[in-house]
């Protein structure tokens, strides 16, 4: 039987079995893997702890022919901040989502997997940046090869510098008010989205509360993003419409 060794988050989990659960997890050298824990949901099961939902851990694995199986487990990083109250575990939840999303199996994405331990660690609390997330996402978007095009028209190749632009979830940029003609689904954009959403995927998350968006912006950049993550799942994530309802600073479309 070969064993392997790996790091990984768990995204999630579900039960199969009376004790037993699969777990959902982003590895950092194998990409998305899905591991058969034996016994977990067992109150006294050693390997209970670092099965839970954001934990980062440390795997030892049994390869299996249909789906591998956790022999050892030893939490890394348990983020037991974010179990604490509703709108840090939705959040988190809409994080892992978005990540399972895109992410592959056996591919493993090293700037992914660091993307997703900085967010887990500055969410939590209902004093988050409102900016928190889009820019999570829109770096998501970047590590995946799905970045939004933001400095020229998707059409024309004119410069995003001028009056009447919009974006095009479906060519994934910028179209300026001639190219805009006939694009079904394109969404008006002011200037000022646009350069925040550049500074969103540059800036150090840690300077975000630099930043003072008013509402028509976080709207713009909200709506850019997510239709773009849909457009790429074509879907909405699960957990959106939730987080949506529960939290004034992510607000619908």
């Amino acid at each position: 039987m070969k064993l392997y060794r790996t790091e990984g988050v768990v995204l999630r989990t579900y039960v199969v079995r009376e004790a037993d659960k699969v777990l959902v997890c982003f590895s950092r050298d194998r990409g998305l893997l899905r591991l058969w824990a034996h016994g977990v949901a067992k109150p006294g099961s050693q390997k209970r702890g670092a099965v839970q939902p954001f934990c980062r851990a440390r795997f030892m694995v049994a390869a299996g022919r249909e789906i591998d199986s956790v022999r050892q487990a030893d939490g890394l990083d348990y983020h037991g901040h974010l179990h604490t109250d509703l709108i840090s575990l939705t959040r988190a939840t809409y994080t892992c989502e978005l990540v399972e999303g895109f992410a592959a199996e056996g591919q493993p994405n090293i700037e992914l997997y660091a993307l997703l331990l900085e967010i887990l660690a500055r969410l939590g609390g209902t004093g988050d940046h409102p900016l928190l997330l889009p820019a999570f996402e829109i770096r998501l978007l970047d590590v995946s090869g799905f970045g939004p095009v933001l400095e020229t028209c998707q059409g024309c190749g004119a410069t995003a510098d001028q009056p009447g632009l919009s974006f095009s979830p479906l060519q994934g940029g910028i179209l300026c008010a001639s190219c805009r003609d006939g694009e079904s689904g394109a969404l008006s954009v002011s200037l000022g989205s646009i350069r925040t959403l550049e500074t969103l995927r540059s800036w150090p998350l840690d300077r975000l509360s630099n930043l003072k968006p008013d509402s028509d912006t976080i709207r713009d950049i909200t709506r850019i993003l997510r239709s773009t993550i849909g457009v790429h799942l074509e879907k909405q994530p699960k957990s959106l419409s939730f987080l949506a309802e529960i939290t004034t600073s992510y607000p619908k479309a």
